[in-house]
């Protein structure tokens, strides 16, 4: 166990320097690394489509841009998920990086990438969304 924590550090480390070739001898030495940086790659990438989707949802709810609060609230009630201002600012600031979403001087809104994500989100979550 102690082994293992003491590669996950080096790896991170290592991921962080964005050495590539060092990354992928550390992944081919030890390939459960892989399984564990995809598991932690899927749920930030479910996070940001969480909040993505809230964010068109109202979006279209107010007919422009959302501000957080509003964002948050969706994710709440319409989602079932709970996340803090602090969380939901972090993804949205990621997302922003990503070109799928602009900060407003009222609020977020989607460009055309997010809300083709937003919709593919959506759509493939439809029966778990209480709208």
């Amino acid at each position: 166990m102690f082994k293992k924590k003491k590669i996950r550090e080096d790896f991170d480390a290592i991921f962080k320097s964005g050495d590539e070739v060092a990354i992928k001898r550390m992944l081919e030495e030890y390939p459960w690394l892989l399984d564990e940086v995809s598991s932690e790659m899927d749920e930030i990438m479910t996070d940001q489509k969480q909040v993505i989707a809230a964010l068109g949802v109202m979006e279209d709810e107010l007919g422009g841009a959302a501000p957080i609060d509003e964002i948050i609230f969706c994710l709440r009630v319409d989602f079932s998920i709970r996340k803090t201002e602090e969380e939901v600012q972090g993804i949205l600031n990621n997302v922003e990086n990503l070109g799928l979403v602009k900060r407003e001087s009222n609020g977020w809104i989607l460009t055309n990438e997010g809300g083709k994500a937003c919709d593919i989100y959506l759509n493939s979550h439809i029966e778990d969304i209480e709208l």
